[in-house]
Parts: C-alpha cells; sequence; structure tokens
C-alpha cells in the first residue's frame, strides 16, 4: 500500500460516509464545502491504493478498505500489526414475551459487519469497567439500559486469505432484565426482538461468529445460564473473503 500511515480528514471523511452503505454514486459522496476537484483528488486515491472500489454502479469500501474501518490504527503496510488488536464487549440481552425468550438483535448497517444479524458490542475504553462499556453500547445502540454481568472471554483470531484480518478479545456479557423504550434504528444498526432459536441461528456463521455467544443462548434457552462457570476460550475463523 506504499507506506501509508495516515489519511487526510477529507479521505476519512469519504471512507466514513461509505462506512454504512454498499456503495454510493459520485454525486451521492461529493461533500458540498470541498472543491470538486480537490474532493475527486481525493476519492481518486483512495481507490488508487486500494482502499475503494470503483464500479458501474458507484463506489464502494475493498476488502482493505473494510479493514482500515474496523481498525482505523491499522499501518497498511503491515496488516498484522499490533493495532489489530481489541477488546470488545459483547452484550446479549434476552426478555421473556408472551411465555417466550426472546433476545434483542440488531441488524448492522455499518461495515465491518454491514447486513449482519446478531447480538451487539463495541470496544471497550481505557479505564471503563466492561460491565458500564456493555451498559453505554446498549444505551447509544438501542435507548435501553440493563445491569450486566460477565460470564465468560472469547479470544478470536480471524484470517482472510491467510492474512490476519483481527485479533479481538471480547468480554461476554449478559442481562435478562433492561428497561426504557427501544429505539427500532440508530445509526449502528436496526433493532430487534427475536425467538431464542432465530438468535442462535444468526450466530452461526461458520466464519463471522464468536462460539461463546452461541454457548450462551443455549445455556439461556435450557435455563442454566445463571448456573454457568466463568469460561475462557480462543477461536480462530479462515475465509477467502470479509464477512
Amino acid at each position: 500500500m506504499n507506506n501509508i500511515n495516515i489519511l487526510s480528514p477529507i479521505q476519512n471523511r469519504i471512507l466514513r460516509t461509505l462506512k454504512n452503505e454498499s456503495s454510493l454514486r459520485y454525486s451521492d459522496i461529493q461533500f458540498k464545502d470541498v472543491p470538486n476537484d480537490l474532493f475527486n483528488y481525493h476519492l481518486q486515491f483512495l481507490v488508487k491504493k486500494g482502499f475503494l472500489n470503483k464500479a458501474k454502479d458507484g463506489y464502494s469500501l475493498s476488502e482493505f478498505g473494510v479493514k482500515y474501518m474496523a481498525d482505523p490504527f491499522t499501518k497498511p503496510e503491515k496488516p498484522d500489526s499490533a493495532g489489530l488488536f481489541k477488546l470488545n464487549v459483547i452484550t446479549i440481552v434476552s426478555r421473556i414475551h408472551n411465555k417466550e425468550i426472546q433476545i434483542l438483535n440488531q441488524l448492522r448497517t455499518s461495515h465491518p459487519s454491514f447486513g449482519k444479524v446478531g447480538v451487539m458490542g463495541g470496544v471497550v475504553r481505557k479505564g471503563e469497567s466492561i460491565e458500564d462499556a456493555a451498559n453505554r453500547k446498549l444505551q447509544v445502540e438501542t435507548g435501553l439500559e440493563a445491569s450486566f454481568k460477565l460470564i465468560g472471554m472469547e479470544r478470536r483470531l480471524m484470517y482472510v486469505k491467510d492474512e490476519l484480518f483481527a485479533d479481538m478479545l471480547f468480554p461476554i456479557t449478559y442481562s435478562d432484565e433492561c428497561y426504557g423504550e427501544i429505539l427500532e434504528e440508530t445509526a449502528y444498526g436496526k433493532n430487534m426482538w427475536v425467538p431464542i432459536d432465530k438468535a442462535i441461528e444468526n450466530e452461526s456463521d461458520p466464519f463471522d461468529s464468536i462460539v461463546g455467544i452461541t454457548t450462551v443462548l443455549k445455556a439461556i434457552k435450557d435455563g442454566s445460564v445463571h448456573r454457568m462457570p466463568m469460561f475462557v476460550t480462543e477461536s480462530v475463523r479462515k475465509g477467502d473473503k470479509m464477512p
């Protein structure tokens, strides 16, 4: 990638614009406050350097662009650098509705998991407790609040075409009590309650999945979740294309 370490503000702005879209036409991306020739220079720079794909129907994030948006601290010339490592909390929330166990799910509308349906989560901030991070992410993404308990931990390494895509540690939290009014849609995705079996199915992708989530969901289904011992596991996922 020709030793690109830091992208310009305009280039990062273009990438952020495409983060929540499958593709956009030039006119839909263009910024009114940036001269056309300057905007076009930065857009074509991103295409040339492999951050964007250009097709007849418009521009979209490339595999490398998705990877960059997932971890903006990555040095492109060293995709396996330590910057790929993150602490990302998983928030599992259940409820009983009409005598049926339901799980809070989200249809993602941003990369790197665009189009995926499942439980949600997000980055733990420096100095923030895992439980507080879980509740913060729940509030921001759904409008709900809950008291979470840490019940497991999973380290997942993902490889795309034998190159490291992400190395992440997932603290897995759970709550069966939440309150507030759910936001059906936010900048992060569309929120919904789904039956427990559908939630398990949604987490069954052979590549973009976290084993510990399915473990917890099955324990919720059989009523043993509150008796589960704390677990720590490591998984490796390999695929030929981005999740």
